[in-house]
């Protein structure tokens, strides 16, 4: 029946040519904000809390100016309605409404209960759209509030969801036979606080077409930012090779935040695995590019702007200033043209180039290439079972039963075999800790002692002290630095970066200033850099160590228990392949940007200077060229740029440290656990697929309980199915090599 759902599915998804764009946000980055200015309409409410109870679909649909929501399963709800009016009636329900009184807020929530009136099928307008949503937002808080268990379990399938429709604005006159575009407003790490909420993210991220990310660009390098790195890992570990990142409330930069170039660079740092590509990170403002378009959009259709609406109002101070007037929006090409600057200056026009519109165009042959591989994976499972079967026809019940009993201790020869492989698992792991931890020790205490050198010295040693040949040419980094390049060695003496004795530098302009901290970032990074080196060969080492350890005797013992399953059965068997985390993927996490510049203060110092006195006296010395005679000293306040070394020096030893304690959960991410989930994973495939062949065989027993004439006629429909999969396995694949250049 699941293959049958799917296959459905995928059928459905073909039919209307649909390809899914699941939209994610970190806390507070402003996601419904990003799915209104990507609509051009404000279809999803903008609340302070989370918002997003259960994923929701947003779909394009050409000419559809008013937006609908369909609610295709509300019967589940209804029943929830119902247990949270029992809930309430018991002592314990009692009890905590009593709790829920205390807070004004929370006791408004009773209210979603006791009144089930806003529950329908369908809802017309934004106003209808935002109290469905809204209201289904507080029944999860209420459902949560009364410890009664929300039905997320019957909404898992995406036929199941809540389904607005309406016109993207900027897919409008766009060829409709390309596909359609599907967003799917997905909860978000820190929403999705209820473990089924959390499992209905990640299968909902599995299954779209791609994914982007949410952040809040004011909480990167804030105290927030570890909590952002966090979410968007869990993002990234489930959407690898279909994520996009929009960096939200770009319009917040200052001259002393990172710029567009910086962001795009540094995001992809943030992850522990090589999954994003910088060219996918897109920093915008996605309030501005809201307003933008939906002025733009409603000007087109309308022909005019009211100052009595809300947004408008926003707007109008955008385009022109906190001291607007009513009059400013009567001319229309004015307000066309301010609208059109907001729009360009917040940087959205990239994502929806490169992102929206692209998916868009490519939605129908995505559609097909999806249909096309579950078709040709339920069509060999078919093959099989076809053969299985009809093979068990041909055989005596005696042979038939012999195999079943040789299947079931197949099934307990590879549980002793995965007993075996565990225990070697357990020994790897163990040798593992024992050589990273005195690795990562002894090069922390070899980059300690550089560290206290360079700082001592103002300068790095020569590089025929540490015993490394020099390089010919500087190398970028790729490794979590790919902002800053490794420095070129000299054989000559180099020049200090600072003095030692004079911690505290002082710089009358800030690019100065600037360059001096760069300069020492080069030195500090370099250093950095040649411990990942000596560092990654090591693991490399370790790795393949463990690599060759499991092509023992338990791997062979597995070998041989599927080389029996082919040799009995005369099938194709099973291919025996654990893959092992390749090097490329392990990230040391060292070579990152140190953030020295964050360092950098503007003070201001009183200094003393000297200049002629005023009148008959200074204007007489001054004819005479006296250096003594008719001068003052004055004071004067002035602000200077300072870099205090010490304060550098702190810096960057709190912050190696820390990359040496994530260079061990980077470890444990990258080599032990994958290599877990890869056993684990392979043994459960294993014994599923003897177990659905032992299932096979008993049924060809019962076939064989049926009458001469009934088992010929299955014999016969068997054959003739069985010359179907083939053709379907072929037709197939060629589909899928035809699709290739359109994707």
């Amino acid at each position: 029946m699941k293959r049958i759902e799917e296959l459905q599915g995928e059928r459905t998804k073909i039919i209307r040519k649909e390809m899914v764009l699941a939209v994610v946000g970190t806390m507070k980055a402003g996601k419904s904000t990003t799915i209104n200015a990507i609509v051009g309409k404000e279809i999803l409410p903008n609340r302070n809390r989370p918002m997003t109870s259960i994923p929701t679909l947003i779909r394009h649909v050409p000419g559809k100016h008013t937006p609908d929501l369909q609610l295709n399963n509300i019967d589940p709800i209804h029943q929830l309605l119902s247990a949270l009016k029992k809930k309430i009636t018991t002592d314990e329900g009692k009890k905590r409404v009593l709790e829920l009184d205390k807070d004004q807020e929370k006791s408004k929530l009773l209210r979603i209960a006791m009144d089930d009136n806003w529950l329908k099928n369908s809802y017309a307008g934004e106003a209808e759209i935002f109290t469905c949503l809204a209201s289904l937002n507080d029944l999860v808080r209420l459902a949560t509030a009364l410890n009664v268990e929300f039905p997320f379990e019957a909404y898992e399938e995406v036929h199941e969801l809540p389904v607005i429709e309406v016109e993207f604005s900027h897919l409008t006159g766009m060829d409709d036979s390309h596909g359609t575009l599907t967003l799917l407003d997905t909860p978000g790490p820190n929403e999705a606080g209820q473990p089924q909420l959390q499992a209905m993210m990640r299968d909902q991220l599995q299954k779209a077409s791609a994914v982007l990310a949410v952040l809040d660009y004011t909480q990167l390098n804030s105290e927030a930012d570890q909590q952002v790195r966090a979410e968007l890992n869990d993002i990234a570990n489930v959407a690898a090779g279909r994520l996009f990142v929009l960096v939200n409330k770009f319009d917040q930069q200052d001259r002393n935040s990172d710029n567009a170039e910086t962001v795009k660079q540094s995001v992809p740092a943030m992850l522990k695995h090589d999954v994003l590509n910088s060219e996918r990170v897109y920093p915008v403002s996605s309030r501005h590019a809201y307003l933008a378009n939906r002025a733009r959009s409603v000007i087109s259709q309308a022909g005019t702007l009211s100052g009595q609406e809300d947004w408008v109002k926003d707007f109008a101070k955008l385009a022109f200033g906190l001291s607007w007037e009513e009059e400013d929006l009567t001319s229309l090409d004015d307000v066309r043209r301010n609208a059109d600057k907001i729009w360009r200056r917040s940087l959205f026009d990239k994502l929806i180039t490169e992102v929206i519109q692209a998916a868009h165009t490519k939605a129908a042959a995505l559609a097909v290439d999806s249909a096309a591989a579950k078709l040709v994976q339920n069509a060999e499972n078919a093959n099989e079972y076809l053969s299985v079967r009809h093979q068990g026809l041909l055989t005596s019940i005696q042979a038939l039963q012999n195999q079943i009993n040789g299947l079931l201790s197949d099934i307990d020869n590879i549980a002793t075999c995965q007993k075996e492989v565990d225990a070697e698992v357990k020994r790897a792991m163990k040798g593992i800790t024992r050589e990273t931890d005195a690795l990562l020790e002894q090069a922390e205490k070899t980059l300690s002692k550089d560290l206290n050198e360079y700082f001592k010295n103002g300068k790095r040693q020569e590089k025929e002290a540490f015993g490394i040949d020099q390089p010919k040419e500087s190398t970028s980094l790729t490794i979590f630095g790919t902002f800053f390049k490794t420095l070129t060695g000299t054989t000559q003496p180099r020049e200090r970066d600072f003095d030692p004795n004079n911690p505290e530098m002082k710089f009358s302009a800030r690019s100065d200033a600037e360059r001096f901290i760069q300069q020492i970032e080069d030195s500090v990074t370099s250093l950095l850099a040649e411990t990942e080196e000596k560092i990654k060969p090591t693991l490399t080492e370790i790795v393949v160590g463990i690599e060759k350890s499991f092509h023992g005797n338990a791997i062979k013992a597995v070998e041989k228990i599927a080389h029996q399953i082919n040799t009995r059965l005369e099938d194709d068997g099973f291919a025996v392949n654990i893959r092992f985390p390749k090097v490329s993927q392990l990230q040391t996490n060292l070579s990152i940007r140190t953030r020295m510049a964050s360092l950098l203060e503007e003070k201001t110092f009183s200094e003393t200077r000297r200049r002629r006195t005023s009148g008959v006296w200074g204007t007489v010395c001054g004819w005479f060229k006296t250096d003594d005679w008719g001068w003052e000293d004055y004071s004067v306040d002035v602000t200077r740029s300072v870099v205090d070394i010490r304060k550098i020096k702190t810096a960057v030893k709190k912050q190696t440290k820390e990359h040496f304690a994530e260079l061990n959960e980077t470890i444990e991410a990258s080599i032990n656990q994958p290599i877990l989930v890869e056993i684990e994973s392979f043994f459960g495939a294993f014994k599923s697929k003897v177990e659905q062949l032992r299932n096979t065989l008993i049924q060809s027993t019962e076939d064989h309980k049926n009458c001469q004439n009934e088992q010929e006629q299955l014999t016969l429909r068997l054959s003739e199915l069985k010359k179907l999969t083939p053709e379907m396995i072929r037709d197939g694949k060629a589909l899928k090599e035809e699709l290739e250049p359109m994707l």
